[in-house]
């Protein structure tokens, strides 16, 4: 992930950030986009317009496009020096697993058409959750997208599987938060539910 790293220190707009990926495809694209809210300190204010944006590629992703593209009117949205320095300072043991861990294995699948418009599909539910402004409902669907991004770039069709067992998880955290916040209230997410999901995790 040298490419995240080269990044480091620049102010960016996301249409430089396409111009720059070129042909590498719309998982390295994603990756990016997801990792600052997937870490487990997220950057703040960042989840809701990156979902928009990842949520137009993987409608492109659904079309059958495998290059980049985002709508005009993002082009011009700036990622920050301030982000990019904590999503690469933060994201080094993530980024370093994929290295690691990632590799070509079940490429036919990876490569199968139907099989990478279900993924699409996920990741669009991914990043409409990534969108809600409510507790809970961004980090794990953006870690989500984030392994099926690293799965699309290596076309690692075994990790991609393991992203989409991963989805339902992050839906029921997402969805539990939701309605808390929607029959409670706000505070309530973070007053019983984050500490309900962290007992899970064996974070509590």
């Amino acid at each position: 992930m040298e490419f995240v790293e080269s990044l480091n220190g620049q102010d960016v707009t996301l249409g430089e950030l396409v111009d720059m990926i070129g042909d590498r495809g719309l998982g390295l694209l994603l990756l990016i986009l997801a990792l600052p809210a997937a870490l487990p300190l997220p950057a703040p204010g960042y989840a809701t317009p990156f979902g928009l944006i990842i949520g137009s590629l993987a409608i492109r992703m659904m079309m059958g496009r495998t290059t980049p593209w985002v709508p005009k009117r993002f082009r011009d949205k700036t990622m920050s020096h301030k982000l990019l320095s904590f999503s690469v300072r933060n994201g080094r043991l993530p980024l370093r697993v994929v290295e690691l861990l990632v590799r070509p294995r079940l490429s036919s699948l990876a490569r199968h058409r139907g099989f990478l418009a279900l993924v699409a599909v996920i990741i669009l539910l991914m990043a409409c959750s990534m969108i809600l402004p409510v507790p809970l409902t961004n980090t794990a669907p953006s870690f989500v997208i984030f392994i099926l991004a690293a799965g699309i770039i290596e076309e690692d069709g075994l990790l991609l599987a393991a992203g989409l067992l991963l989805a339902p998880v992050a839906a029921l955290i997402s969805g539990l938060a939701i309605y808390t916040a929607m029959t409670v209230g706000l505070d309530a997410v973070d007053e019983t539910v984050k500490p309900m999901v962290k007992g899970w995790l064996g974070l509590g």
